[in-house]
Order: structure tokens, then C-alpha cells, then sequence
């Protein structure tokens, strides 16, 4: 704020100076064309007098010479004393008048409030992202979700390569009801990401809300069949049906949903109860609700699920009974060379994981960029439960392996990792 001060100040000066400039140099040829004109007034005047003494008619011109000498000497120090003393006077109301009226409209008119809140939300980057995002602290006010957005969006513009920030700027956006920005954001982010899957959700999300619907389902397609356990891509799928008022469609995605779930948890009750709801809205129109078997195998249906690209190993996790989930879960699956080196070759983290659980592990999730897991003749698949999100911490850890899997063919089924040893 130092600098736009100081910048404001020097700007007075300039246009002081404009005006004061002008005014001095005004008076300064005043003053030299009285004295011109004096002079030249004498000059003609002693030649009036040389005409009338030739004529006859001056009878005494020493005395006429002295009364023109005089006046000139009388007429010049006033002019002269006149002309100093404007400079000294004129324009200082002016200089004044003109500060006093630009600061009062700039405090009136001018957007000196809102430069004072970015640079105060800028100085609080660190804080507010703490508060918000370490913290979840209760206390956040709207007030300060905007001001850690201003921060935010000032910083990316700094680092424009940062996805993660632009993933950030945009969910925020979208939980602020602000679709045009979050669409703005979460593309940029999108097209950043080394995985297109973490911000697919929030990025079709963006699009539906500003009428993007057919990029969206693109969008969610690919996501589903790359993670068919991906439940907020299905859920945002199944409510894009819903907002069509396409019941039928919403009620075959949400039923989808619940094989994915677990039983009794509060995602479980919620999506039953949009199926009952979608029940009954195809129930009042008139329409039947679409059949679907009786019994379907866990098996069966995960391997009509899944669907992965190349380079990507589809994987089927289960936990054995008699194994709790600890608590704060997160779940690593990652790739490693049987009876090599524990360095595992690819990772996936999935926080707050619901079992049973498919998804695939592919080159995009590979240690080193540019690494592709077919150049291993075989690979072996780990599952691990941990708490906390720390992969080291073994106190209340669970593990599960798969069995050796040869890289020169993708299974045209998921590979089986059951959790059932702690560690």
C-alpha cells in the first residue's frame, strides 16, 4: 500500500506543477511586455519632442525631457513588484483546491478499499489455507472464503501451471454458487492434470451448471469406466438423469451405485432413498420401473463393470472377515516386482475406501513419469489399510497380495487382492 501512496503523491506533484508552470511563465512575459511597452512609449515620445522643438512650438524641452524620464522610472518598479508578488500568491489556492478535490473524489469514487482487502487476503494465504483446508476450522466465515480465493487466484496467476491449485480455486467456486468461474478453473485444471480423473467429477459438475451436458457425460463415461467404484462419478451421473427428468435412467445408475456401498452407512440410505423417490415418480406417470434380476453375482457384475485402457491392470480388492477398517482408512494399492525390491512401481491413495472395491492401476500412476508397467515380464499387486493416510504406519495396518500377474496381456478380469493379514 506503501508504493500506490507514494505513486498517488508523485501524480499531485506532476499536476501541480502543470498548473504552477504556465501561471509563472504567464506572468513572467507580462512583466516583459509592460517594460517593452514603456520603453517604446518613451522612445516615440522623445520623438514627438524633437518634432515640437523643430517646429517651435516645445519652448522648454529640458523640462519636458525630465517629466518623461520620470514617469518611466515611476511606471516600472510597480509593474515589477506587482509581477513578484503573483508568483508568490496565484497558485497556491490553486495547488490546494486541486489536492484537497482529488483525494476527496478518490476517497469518494476510488477503489482504494477493495486494493487494501487483496493485499490484506494476499498477507493471509498462509493462514486462511491452514484454517480452511488443515483445520476445517468451524469458525470460517464467507468472508474469509473469499478472501483465501482472492489469495488464491493471485498466486495462480504466478503459477499458472499449478492443477492443484486451479482444482482447489474451482471446487471452491463451485460450493460459492460461482458455475462460470468454477468452469474456468477446473478446465484450466483439467487440462493440467496428469490424471484426468481427479478433476473429471468437479469439472463435469461445472459444465452441467453452465449448460455444457454433453461434454459432462463424456466426462463421466470415462471416469465410470475407468474407476467403475468412482461413487461421486455416479452420482453426479445419476443426478445429471435426474435434472433431465429421465427417471428411468437415474433409477438403473443409482441402483448401480448400491453393490459399491456399504450397507447401512449414510451414502447407502440416501441413494435408496433417491430410488424410491424415482420409483414413485415413474409410478405416477404411468410408467414402469425397469426390472432388474433378482440375484446378479458380485463377480459377474464387476466384471460387466469394468473397463480399462491400455497400460492399465483392473483389480478386484475384498477384505476378509473379521478385518475393521481402522480409523481416518486410506487404502494404497501399488505394484511391485515379485521377489524384487519392496520399491513399489505404480501407487493409487483412495481415502475413506468402501469395500468391495474395483479399480485399476495403470502407467499414469506409475513412480517415475514416462514409466510403463508392461516393461516388467511380472508384477505383483499389494492392497494395504492404513490410518492416517501414512503408508509407514503399521499399528492397525492391514495388508492383502495378489498373486504374480504376467504384464504381456491385460486380464480380461479383475486381479483378486483379498486384505486378510495385519502387519
Amino acid at each position: 500500500m506503501t508504493a500506490f501512496w507514494i505513486v498517488i503523491a508523485a501524480l499531485l506533484v506532476l499536476v501541480s506543477l502543470a498548473l504552477v508552470v504556465p501561471l509563472w511563465r504567464g506572468e513572467g512575459k507580462q512583466s516583459i511586455s509592460r517594460s517593452a511597452l514603456n520603453k517604446q512609449l518613451y522612445r516615440q515620445r522623445l520623438l514627438e519632442i524633437g518634432e515640437e522643438r523643430e517646429q517651435g512650438i516645445l519652448a522648454e524641452e529640458p523640462d519636458s525631457l525630465i517629466e518623461l524620464q520620470r514617469s518611466l522610472l515611476d511606471d516600472i518598479p510597480d509593474v515589477e513588484q506587482t509581477a513578484r508578488g503573483g508568483k508568490s500568491l496565484i497558485w497556491i489556492p490553486g495547488v490546494l483546491v486541486l489536492v484537497v478535490v482529488s483525494l476527496g473524489l478518490y476517497y469518494q469514487l476510488g477503489s482504494w478499499r477493495e486494493v487494501q482487502r487483496w493485499q490484506d487476503a494476499n498477507s493471509r494465504l498462509g493462514e486462511l489455507s491452514n484454517r480452511i483446508l488443515v483445520e476445517q476450522d468451524a469458525q470460517v466465515t464467507e468472508q474469509d472464503l473469499m478472501d483465501f480465493m482472492l489469495a488464491l487466484r493471485t498466486r495462480l496467476k504466478d503459477e499458472p501451471n499449478d492443477y492443484r491449485g486451479w482444482l482447489l480455486l474451482g471446487r471452491l467456486s463451485l460450493d460459492g454458487n460461482d458455475p462460470e468461474m468454477a468452469r474456468e478453473a477446473l478446465e484450466r485444471a483439467y487440462a493440467l492434470a496428469p490424471q484426468k480423473a481427479m478433476v473429471a467429477v468437479p469439472y463435469a459438475q461445472a459444465l452441467m451448471m453452465t449448460g455444457g451436458e454433453a461434454q459432462a457425460d463424456e466426462l463421466l463415461r470415462s471416469a465410470i469406466a475407468l474407476d467403475p467404484a468412482n461413487i461421486e462419478a455416479r452420482s453426479v451421473y445419476a443426478f445429471m438423469a435426474l435434472q433431465k427428468e429421465d427417471f428411468k435412467t437415474a433409477l438403473l445408475r443409482w441402483r448401480e451405485m448400491l453393490p459399491l456401498m456399504e450397507k447401512g452407512s449414510t451414502r447407502y440410505t440416501m441413494v435408496e432413498r433417491s430410488i424410491d423417490y424415482a420409483e414413485q415418480q415413474l409410478k405416477q406417470r404411468g410408467m414402469a420401473a425397469p426390472s432388474v434380476p433378482a440375484i446378479q453375482s458380485e463377480q459377474a457384475q464387476t466384471q460387466a463393470s469394468v473397463q480399462v485402457q491400455a497400460g492399465e491392470f483392473p483389480l478386484h480388492v475384498t477384505l476378509a472377515p473379521g478385518i475393521q477398517l481402522p480409523e481416518d482408512a486410506h487404502l494404497f494399492v501399488f505394484a511391485v516386482i515379485p521377489n524384487g525390491p519392496p520399491m513399489p512401481i505404480a501407487v493409487k491413495r483412495i481415502a475413506g475406501p468402501q469395500f468391495p472395491l474395483t479399480l485399476s492401476l495403470g502407467d499414469g500412476d506409475a513412480m517415475m513419469e514416462g514409466s510403463k508397467l508392461a516393461t516388467y515380464p511380472q508384477l505383483q499387486f499389494k492392497a494395504r489399510l492404513s490410518r492416517g493416510g501414512n503408508v509407514m504406519n503399521k499399528e492397525g495396518a492391514f495388508e492383502g497380495v495378489s498373486a504374480p500377474i504376467p504384464t504381456d496381456a491385460i486380464p480380461s478380469a479383475p486381479i483378486d487382492i483379498r486384505i486378510d493379514h495385519a502387519l
